[in-house]
């Protein structure tokens, strides 16, 4: 980061010429030069020269405070501030050692008194006023709650030198590339023009690469990739289109004075010295910069270009018709007069992660910002930080969600770190929606919106192929719900009452010894999603709707069974969770919310379902439904289709492997223990499972030896009483399942 130009002038014209001394001119010279540690150094080996030179010390103390020792630098600016004749900037510096330390009222107050010592119309008051209203952004948003939580990835990857830009390989998740001015880089240390310049001269960035002993963490061994890919200019990883066999980096001398690149490697044996200049809009000489490859046909990147709304802006621009579009400002819901900068789109296309210092939004530098794109107000939400266990004082910048939907990377310049700026992952506790993978169907036949409208990814590959539409059953016809205390007519209602037989499940969370009658919930045995219900089947899903629509916040988990497939496992689950489905739109057409029925389906051994059926599904409420004229004289519970099939345990743990919009049409989960598929009714996609484990570290060892496997993304997922915990649900039962906690934590 460049040293503020307030501070160069007032270093330059504060030392009379007739008055200098060697020493502080040295270390003058590497203080505006930036070479902090040097200038501390010398400083260092002139203290009793300068023990009472005010520059000297104040010199001193912004030293310190670039190198991070924000205690030393503080102690300093503190007995300078009482000295006659301190420099106002004194002010200035404690209030940035009290903002790097999330001290926000008292960098306020600090920010304040050393506006009082300016002249009115000083130029510099206006960047003071703005440090103030991060402090109250920072006072906001530091008791937000937070899911999430940031890690400095260590000595093994970060240095007291500048990294950043992180970038997670698309096909390995144990593989972070990032960028690095460091010593040792191809081109050595070089002045601003390029030229060699071994005492004053800064390093130029070059392209590393870490690895992780497990994916997402431990990263270490970083290395650089070499001058195959280095050269003596900045060079710069920019990003891979989703299936990892095109690469695009920058190489210039300076900002706005190179060009993007683009290549195809596997390893270094492959690569060849030179690569293609890319053909686009996206230039640096436009004042182009920081651009995201969401796909080889829509980039989003930010700009300086002429016609924003000032600083940096971001814009988009598609491929379409054999030709990039005229890029596309985001408009005036994202860009503002400050910058925005470093976009991320997330895999749902609606979801933008971005890094802005407007006073409003950030609580010191560049902070990371969340906005989601509204297809039918066709407006972006307003940014909303995402907290101070992500955010710092400084600047947080080039966010990007790993595949796993659980982590993130980026690249800090807070004051706790090892050096300039450094690689830090984001980690939250509970999986971030908009990672699931697209669902085309959703826009298809839909216009363009407005020239800010986020386009749709296509699915790649063979978990992209999507199933044929399917309709709905055709509905029968509505069949009278018998009134309390009549008999009714024919068909029957399929729900038996009184006490069950024995086999039959037990309702679960029933209390022991209630006062009620208990109404139980048969299971619909045969048939599939192309056929309608029975009557019978019909009046029972009718009933429950007339159920569920009085109760309060009921919950629904229906289980659709099928026989153990002698084919593909993943497309048998799921012609099966059709049929769950088939009986979930029936409750919702009747009135009950989509949010309040989770369906699933699953294999079941050959044999296991009663009557000889080949399928079955059943229905049990997450906790005891009661119903009635009087609360809790009747109580809804179950009779399962499959006594003791693991999906059923009170407390469940499994291990996510694909995300769809719909068959997973591989055969990795052939042979795989309790394959199933989910979905929450008011959500697009299928989530398909394997494993069933009583507890949370024999999932967690499942899911390790997955991931060393034939897959790429895997995580552990919880179920309580069926349906699927988030981290409000686990915190609920911690108390009654132990075990969560190591889900929660």
């Amino acid at each position: 980061m460049r040293i503020p130009l307030l501070l160069i002038l007032i270093c330059c014209l504060a030392l009379p010429a007739y008055s200098q001394d060697y020493k502080k001119e040295e270390a003058k010279a590497f203080f505006l030069n930036e070479h902090f540690e040097d200038a501390l150094a010398v400083l260092k080996s002139a203290d009793a020269q300068l023990r009472n030179d005010l520059e000297a010390q104040f010199i001193q103390a912004v030293c310190l405070y670039q190198v991070n020792q924000l205690q030393e630098a503080e102690a300093v600016l503190q007995r300078l501030s009482r000295q006659e004749g301190a420099y106002p900037e004194c002010w200035l510096y404690l209030g940035k050692v009290s903002h790097a330390m999330n001290r926000f009222e008292r960098a306020a107050s600090y920010y304040k008194d050393y506006l009082r010592r300016l002249r009115p119309n000083h130029p510099n008051r206006s960047m003071v006023w703005d440090e103030i209203r991060r402090c109250a952004t920072g006072m906001r948003v530091q008791y937000q709650r937070s899911d999430a939580y940031a890690e400095n990835l260590g000595p093994g990857v970060n240095s007291a030198a500048d990294e950043y830009a992180p970038i997670v390989s698309p096909n390995h998740a144990d593989r972070l590339y990032f960028s690095a001015r460091r010593k040792g880089n191809m081109g050595g240390l070089r002045n601003e023009y390029g030229m060699p310049d071994t005492r004053f001269g800064q390093y130029y960035a070059d392209i590393y690469t870490c690895t992780a002993a497990a994916a997402g963490a431990n990263w270490q061994n970083a290395r650089s990739m070499g001058y195959l890919l280095n050269s003596t200019q900045h060079d710069m990883l920019l990003g891979f289109n989703p299936e990892g066999q095109v690469m695009y980096f920058y190489q210039g001398w300076r900002p706005g004075n190179g060009q993007i690149l683009v290549d195809t490697f596997r390893n270094a044996a492959e690569r060849t010295v030179s690569a293609d200049v890319f053909e686009g809009p996206v230039s640096p000489a436009m004042g182009d910069e920081a651009p995201f490859f969401v796909n080889d046909t829509l980039i989003y990147f930010s700009s300086r270009r002429k016609g924003g709304f000032g600083g940096l802006d971001i814009y988009r621009t598609v491929w379409r018709d054999g030709s990039w579009s005229e890029p596309e400002n985001l408009g005036e819901q994202i860009n503002t007069p400050y910058d925005e900068t470093t976009p991320f789109l997330a895999r749902d296309q609606r979801t933008l992660y971005y890094s802005t210092n407007h006073p409003n939004f950030s609580v010191g530098g560049l902070d990371v910002v969340k906005s989601v794109y509204n297809q039918y107000a066709m407006l972006w939400t307003v940014p909303e930080n995402l907290g101070s266990q992500i955010n710092s004082a400084g600047d947080d910048a080039y966010f990007r969600v790993s595949n796993d939907g659980f982590t993130a990377y980026f690249s800090s310049s807070r004051k706790d770190g090892m050096g300039k700026r450094d690689i830090y992952a984001a980690h939250f506790k509970t999986f971030l929606p908009e990672m699931e993978l697209p669902v085309p169907q959703l826009t298809a036949g839909k216009p363009m919106a407005s020239r800010v409208q986020p386009s749709v990814l296509e699915q790649e590959g063979e978990l992209a192929a999507q199933p044929a539409a399917e309709e709905m059953p055709v509905a029968l016809p509505d069949i009278a719900v018998p009134q309390s205390g009549e008999e009714p007519e024919e068909p029957i209602l399929p729900v038996a009452m009184g006490q069950p037989e024995a086999g039959d499940s037990a309702a679960v969370g029933l209390p022991a010894g209630a006062a009620v009658e208990e109404v139980w919930l048969t299971p619909f045995l045969g048939g599939n999603a192309a056929v309608g219900f029975t009557a019978e089947e019909k009046l029972q899903l009718d009933w429950m709707a007339e159920v569920m629509t009085a109760s309060t916040d009921p919950y629904l988990v229906i289980t659709a069974y099928v026989e153990a497939p002698s084919a593909i496992a993943g497309v048998q689950v799921y012609e099966a969770v059709r049929r769950a489905e088939s009986a979930a739109q029936h409750l919702i057409d009747k009135g009950v919310g989509s949010g309040q029925v989770f369906v699933r389906g699953t294999l079941a051994e050959k044999g296991a379902l009663p009557d000889g059926a080949r399928t079955a599904i059943d229905f049990h409420f997450y906790e005891p439904l009661s119903s009635g004229g009087s609360a809790g004289d009747m109580a809804v519970v179950a009779k399962l289709a499959v006594e003791g099939h693991a999906i059923n345990a009170p407390l469940l743990f499994k291990v996510q492997v694909a995300s769809l919009s719909g068959a997973y049409k591989s055969s990795r989960l052939n042979g795989l223990p309790v394959v199933m598929v989910e979905r929450q009714m008011d959500s697009p996609y299928y989530r398909y499972t394997v494993g069933g484990f009583e507890s949370h570290s024999k999932a967690d060892a499942y899911r390790a030896k997955l991931l060393s496997g034939d897959f790429s993304s895997a995580y552990v997922t919880a179920y309580v009483n069926g349906r699927r915990a988030d981290q409000r649900l686990a915190e609920k039962h911690l108390s009654e399942f132990a075990d969560l906690k190591h889900y929660i934590r």
